[in-house]
């Protein structure tokens, strides 16, 4: 299962460890075993396989050509900023992170998610797809591959979601449903090949292809990437002529401005130096802060001192004040001083 776009978490992330978290991938791996346990053991699951599964040409071209909607899907919900798929993008992140740390590692990285994507896509859709839906069309539909279709989509997205996570908070019920939902269109997009091709191969190469994007951009662009360009930035030496830097670095210190200057080119997406509004307002979900379009616009105008249209380091240092807190400089330019 990819992460949070393809089940319902990974716990929470060690930000002190570096190093590729070998015993979560094992566990994932045997988590595949168990439920594919029919397959590696000869059972049914293996007769499927290699009764429907055909890996010709056609199925290559089908499988390639049906992860492009699933692909555009999720780079629409990534560079999202409704707050409804913020806890999505930030679970997705930070199970990532768990599992590869916070340093690029291209070709070890690269290995990995392909073990992994393979093992989910010949499990799931062997188990999901070949065996579950026609097994409920039997049960429930007397053959009806519409039931068995929706019954199976149904029972996907469930398992990967995480259902006490409907009973925590408010926040937790708008990200699992969120997840829920997203996980019924990609069940869906998997039987409707599945159903359509009557070859088990194509939607086995879609799901594989899908989760290894999920791993791998992930790792190597929202995590790894976008933590070492922090860093480097971070450790940049103060700007000696910036009477902001240095106010700061009198007040609270050399260390305060290098971990400011981390969270600042944390948010710094694009890389170019400057926080716009769609940044910011993103930025803020990771700290519990959820502003309207409208409400994110004036937080960027407060901050954006000489109106260039982009947030500067030094328009951020001034704008969170004296006390260093994001939230606090949100909340007076929003209602005022209370």
């Amino acid at each position: 299962m990819a992460p949070s776009r393809g089940d319902g978490g990974g716990g929470k992330a060690d930000p002190s460890s570096t190093s590729i978290n070998f015993p979560m991938i094992l566990q994932s791996l045997a988590n595949q075993a168990l439920i594919g346990s029919q397959i590696w053991t000869g059972g049914s699951g293996y007769e499927v396989l290699i009764e429907q599964a055909h890996p010709d040409a056609g199925a290559v071209f089908l499988g390639v050509a049906g992860t492009v909607p699933l692909l555009a899907l999720s780079r629409a919900i990534e560079t999202s900023e409704s707050p409804y798929v913020a806890g999505l993008n930030l679970s997705t992140n930070m199970a990532v992170l768990n599992l590869f740390g916070p340093k690029s590692r291209p070709a070890s990285v690269l290995a990995i998610s392909l073990v992994l994507a393979s093992v989910t896509g010949v499990v799931e859709e062997t188990v999901f797809r070949g065996q579950s839906l026609p097994a409920f069309s039997n049960a429930f539909g007397e053959g009806d591959v519409v039931t068995g279709f929706l019954l199976s989509t149904l029972l996907f997205a469930v398992l990967h979601t995480n259902p006490l996570g409907f009973f925590k908070s408010k926040e937790a019920f708008v990200d699992n449903f969120t997840l829920l939902i997203l996980q019924i269109i990609n069940g869906s997009a998997f039987a409707s090949l599945y159903v359509l091709t009557g070859n088990l191969a194509v939607p086995i190469l879609t799901h594989t292809l899908y989760d290894f994007y999920t791993f791998y951009k992930t790792h190597l662009i929202d995590v790894a990437g976008q933590m070492e360009y922090a860093e480097r930035e971070a450790l940049m030496p103060k700007c000696s002529s910036s009477k902001i830097e240095n106010m700061w670095v009198r007040r609270r210190g050399e260390d305060w401005l290098r971990d400011a200057r981390r969270s600042f080119y944390l948010m710094d997406t694009n890389h170019d130096g400057a926080l716009s509004r769609r940044e910011l307002r993103i930025a803020l979900y990771s700290y519990g802060i959820y502003l309207s379009k409208p409400q994110s616009e004036e937080v960027k105008q407060a901050a954006d001192a000489d109106e260039s249209g982009g947030i500067s380091f030094d328009e951020y240092l001034e704008f969170i004040g004296p006390t260093g807190s994001r939230y606090k400089a949100v909340r007076y330019t929003l209602i005022g001083p209370t």
